[in-house]
């Protein structure tokens, strides 16, 4: 196998973790009013999905080219939670409503209750097992911040075509889905359960 594509899925993992910052530090850049909004914010967009893709990716090349590693297993979960909270908390500032900060908020907690679930039952040897929610969660956490930032950028251009209250819904769906994996988790743990480490 040639050694570069035994590295691409750890080098996809990397690429999102430097992106990560560079939208949340946008973001912040455009709510502070010194970048161009209807500039910058599509930028960010184009930035997150590229992030989105690489996390599904990396995964599917792992896998098919049987090379999983444990540093893939380590830094998939952390790029796949900077990236969430880079943006998350990039649109609460620049987005500035409760309620789509109240779901931001939610999710972001949850992500590091989870994980701090995960370093602690790998400190016992052990590992949660994979929910089907916890996918879930992630597709939901990756539409509703494509969403919030889309519709930034389109109002930005002066164009709004994005349905009054959808992608408010679309937030407080995906906080809805992740608490509920959460509490999946957190039974997984209570229970000892031993499982691949994933998200």
């Amino acid at each position: 196998m040639n050694p570069a594509m035994q590295h691409a899925p750890n080098a996809l993992t990397l690429l999102r973790l430097l992106i990560a910052p560079v939208i949340g530090a946008l973001l912040l850049l455009v709510a502070l009013g010194g970048w161009a909004p209807a500039l910058w914010l599509p930028v960010a967009l184009g930035l997150f999905l590229l992030a989105c893709l690489t996390d599904l990716a990396d995964g599917v090349l792992a896998r098919r080219l049987t090379v999983e590693s444990t540093a893939g297993a380590v830094l998939d979960p952390v790029a796949d939670k900077l990236l969430m909270l880079c943006t998350g908390l990039g649109l609460v500032v620049l987005v500035p409503d409760l309620a789509l900060a109240g779901a931001v908020l939610l999710m972001l907690g949850r992500d590091l209750a989870v994980g701090g679930l995960r370093e602690l039952a790998l400190s016992r040897g052990r590992r949660l097992p994979v929910a089907g929610l916890g996918k879930a969660k992630t597709v939901l956490q990756c539409m509703a911040f494509a969403a919030g930032l889309a519709e930034a950028a389109l109002t930005a251009r002066g164009t709004d075509v994005m349905p009054g209250g959808l992608t408010l819904a679309l937030f407080w769906l995906a906080a809805v889905v992740s608490l509920a994996s959460a509490v999946v988790y957190a039974r997984g743990f209570r229970d000892g359960a031993s499982a691949r480490h994933d998200d």
